[in-house]
């Protein structure tokens, strides 16, 4: 009988041991000593039929911290909820999986520089939702946009970089490529711009119908939830209203500024732009666009605090008139990116509608009225929006306008593509469905062209630094070396796009601008995890669960 109870100890004792990852387990009078538990943690993760990657790449995480003993778990979140959490007043996340878009205008180092990791776009509302602070990369971020000289400019962007390999503020998980289908018997001349795909803002007025039908059918497997400018967060808002309004200036596929509301512009110096309007266009209600309108806008948005532009209209100190057809910008210091990061990104307003509105913030704006080459007809939420063309548009446009048909998952966009009820997809095509259009089944999809291109935008875990235990870096770093790079790009991706690391957010894709020293924390090894936490004085009490270090 006691050799049975000495063995029944035994066996307990094995078990916290093995529970504690093999750490040495102490008894309850100790755990008072210790440093107060990891608190629970809540990843809010895509839904998995909007992105399954994302999805599984959060579950995998919640699997790696629960053998460390961390209470966590996975929430599913639809995408136009988890934008509220995050932008929200509330600030309440803890964790969350989401990614940043690799829009061509974001070629330009400043958008994953300074809009989304400085500390000034840190407060709810901004971009920077790790919440993430650093008064050297501070520095860093504000010196490469104010540096004319694109040598130097890219030293202090590779500099920035480092830093955010080294503090892990985010974990990259995976690029993913651009891989997108349209129908190749209804419509030609269709460009897949990297970071965009093809329903990106040239193909709608480039695109060539084949066919007596020329409503181009768009595919998207994401709802929008707003067509209000000063409200949109999402790539997937801002691919349709930048074709209602228009700008001062588009990015071409070459990623050269191209004037477009602007006929050009003048660079006085380095702190002061004119830029010269054109005479004739029309906002679809039939008013002129003027001068007035483009200072009106850009003033609105400033007044209203857009944080989602917030980094890139920091730099505007002034807006005057200076004639019928010239808007003058005065800068509060030198922006190497004003042309190709601010013109090319605020959508111009009617004044007439606007300046009536109480709080242009909130405005539901259900019939946007813009200037832009696609006429706004009608939006039924989780279902469609329907825009025609504008026939007394400066550009020839061959198209007779576009439907935008939103899907509740990847199967459906499948089968509407078999069926030819849809002619192209806006989104990056799953693995699956990837190799079921190579493989053609029959030749089911003998009508679609696949295309494909790197993406420079990038999918990640962020976090809340403001609160435990990710305002602890040794804990972040720890993270890192729990994600499976490999898992999501061979086994989720099938190889469609390239790996991550811990605060990567420029990738080689990207190449003049991408520092090839980082990421650093990049491998996946969680008995180096264990090491790390340790080594930072985190400890696992005597139930197995992990404790902050002791202060």
């Amino acid at each position: 009988m006691i050799k049975r109870v000495t063995l029944s100890i035994f066996l307990v004792i094995v078990l916290l041991i093995t529970a504690c990852g093999g750490k040495e387990v102490v008894g309850p009078d100790n755990d008072v000593e210790m440093g107060d538990l990891v608190p629970s943690i809540t990843i809010l993760s895509s839904l998995p039929e909007a992105n399954m990657v994302n999805y599984e790449m959060a579950q995998e995480l919640v699997e790696e911290l629960q053998k460390l003993g961390v209470d966590i778990k996975a929430e599913p979140t639809d995408f136009a909820v988890l934008l509220d959490r995050l932008y929200g007043e509330e600030g309440d996340y803890d964790a969350y999986t989401i990614g940043w878009s690799g829009r061509v205008e974001r070629l330009d180092p400043d958008m994953f520089i300074h809009s989304i990791n400085h500390s000034d776009n840190a407060d709810p509302g901004g971009n920077n939702t790790n919440r993430y602070r650093n008064s050297a990369f501070d520095a860093l971020a504000d010196a490469q946009r104010q540096e004319m000289d694109i040598n130097k400019r890219r030293e202090y962007v590779f500099q920035a970089q480092q830093i955010l390999a080294e503090d892990v503020p985010n974990i990259t998980l995976y690029s993913r490529a651009n891989v997108q289908v349209y129908d190749k018997e209804r419509f030609d001349n269709v460009v897949n711009i990297p970071g965009e795909g093809l329903f990106n803002e040239w193909t709608p007025m480039w695109i060539n119908p084949l066919t007596e039908d020329k409503i181009l059918r768009v595919a998207s497997n994401i709802n929008l939830d707003t067509l209000n400018p000063l409200a949109a967060k999402s790539v997937y808002e801002w691919r349709n209203l930048r074709l209602i309004y228009d700008k001062l200036v588009r990015l071409s596929p070459e990623i050269e500024p191209i004037p477009w509301a602007a006929t050009g512009w003048d660079v006085v110096n380095d702190t002061t732009i004119d830029i010269h309007l054109r005479d004739d266009m029309k906002f679809h209600d039939g008013v002129q666009v003027t001068a007035e309108d483009v200072k009106y806008t850009y003033e609105l948005f400033i007044d209203r605090k857009v944080e989602y532009f917030a980094s890139f209209l920091a730099p505007i100190d002034s807006i005057e008139i200076t004639d019928e057809n010239t808007v003058r910008f005065g800068l509060k210091y030198p922006y190497a990116p004003f042309i190709t990061n601010t013109l090319t990104q605020i959508p111009i307003l009617p004044k007439h509608i606007w300046e009536n509105i109480d709080d242009p913030n909130e405005y539901a704006n259900e019939k946007p009225i813009g200037s832009g080459p696609f006429i706004f007809e009608n939006f039924r939420r989780g279902e469609e929006l329907v825009v025609k063309t504008n026939k007394e548009y400066f550009e020839e446009i061959k198209i007779d306008g576009y439907i935008f048909n939103i899907f509740a998952s990847p199967e459906g966009v499948l089968t509407a593509l078999e069926l030819h009820n849809i002619d192209m997809v806006s989104y990056d095509l799953v693995p699956a469905h990837i190799d079921l259009i190579k493989n053609n089944d029959g030749g089911k999809y003998n009508h679609l062209e696949m295309t494909e291109a790197q993406d420079i935008g990038f999918f990640y875990i962020g976090f809340n630094l403001d609160r435990e235990p990710f305002n602890n870096k040794d804990f972040r770093i720890a993270l890192s070396y729990l994600v499976d790079y490999d898992l999501a790009l061979d086994v989720h991706l099938n190889g469609y796009g390239s790996r991550g690391g811990g605060g990567l957010v420029i990738n080689a894709a990207n190449e003049y601008w991408y520092n090839p020293a980082v990421p650093i924390y990049d491998t996946y090894d969680p008995e180096r995890a264990k090491e790390i936490l340790e080594e930072a004085g985190f400890t696992w009490d005597s139930n197995g669960k992990l404790r902050m270090p002791k202060e």
